[in-house]
């Protein structure tokens, strides 16, 4: 049975919709490092993504590109046919909780609030449909009691469902995490673990950051391993191998102008 009702707020689009996201040839500098050399993979809804690698891989840097919090590089990034700029409302960046200023004088109902702002128009007006879109979203994460508490007065799990319950009144197709599980106790992990897959179950693309190797089978039906290159990419149970995980947590040649 399920934990969260996350299908009151459908991922619905019709059969034949090309709903995947395609990484083409993508290159990413930071100066004269290269963060992502050569990167290509296409994916599409209802997939749970972890993406694996040491320090330094590129994971971060990836799913930040994706988001389009990266302006400096070379290739394309699109989803559903379309260039990022022109479909960001669908894409929801998560990022690691550290990196949240939890002690700005925000609520979790005002966090959640933030998901609707790309849906409000030019003028942006406030509706019903965005206070019925929030509601279903804190009600889908277990969140309303939490509406009015500030971020700062959650634990880390609770945190994590409040992005989430953002990036659910978004409407976002994807879902790209930074290290969502990192902090958290054992029974957030396994809370915050169902929250993904039925996410995915329901229609969702989700990429994850994630580190912690014996969870990857039971968390992601599908990998993609990096070192600063695609070292493998498809479904958990055929790539994600001992020969995969040591090209993939060996060292680095230093090629920096690459």
């Amino acid at each position: 049975m399920s934990r969260f009702p996350i299908t009151r707020l459908g991922h619905s689009h019709s059969p034949e919709a090309d709903h995947r996201l395609r990484v083409e040839n993508l290159h990413v500098h930071y100066g004269a490092i290269c963060a992502l050399k050569d990167v290509s993979f296409e994916i599409g809804c209802g997939h749970c993504v972890g993406l694996i690698g040491q320090n330094g891989a590129g994971k971060s840097t990836l799913i930040k590109t994706i988001a389009g919090l990266n302006r400096k590089l070379t290739g394309s990034v699109t989803w559903r046919g379309e260039a990022l700029a022109q479909v960001k409302a669908e894409v929801a960046y998560l990022p690691q909780i550290d990196e949240m200023d939890s002690f700005f004088p925000l609520t979790v109902g005002g966090l959640v609030e933030m998901g609707r702002y790309p849906h409000l128009g030019a003028r942006g007006r406030w509706r019903a449909l965005d206070d019925e879109v929030v509601a279903a979203a804190l009600s889908a994460l277990k969140m309303e009691e939490f509406r009015g508490r500030r971020l700062y007065q959650l634990s880390g799990g609770q945190l994590q469902r409040a992005q989430i319950a953002r990036a659910l009144a978004q409407e976002a197709h994807i879902l790209l995490l930074d290290e969502p599980f990192a902090g958290l106790d054992e029974p957030s992990q396994r809370l915050l673990g169902d929250l993904l897959r039925e996410l995915a179950e329901n229609g969702r693309l989700l990429l994850v950051c994630h580190h912690d190797l014996k969870a990857v089978p039971e968390l992601f039906d599908t990998v993609l391993m990096l070192n600063r290159q695609v070292v493998a990419f498809g479904p958990t149970s055929e790539v994600f191998t001992p020969d995969n995980l040591a090209n993939t947590f060996s060292a680095r040649e230093e090629d920096p102008h690459v």
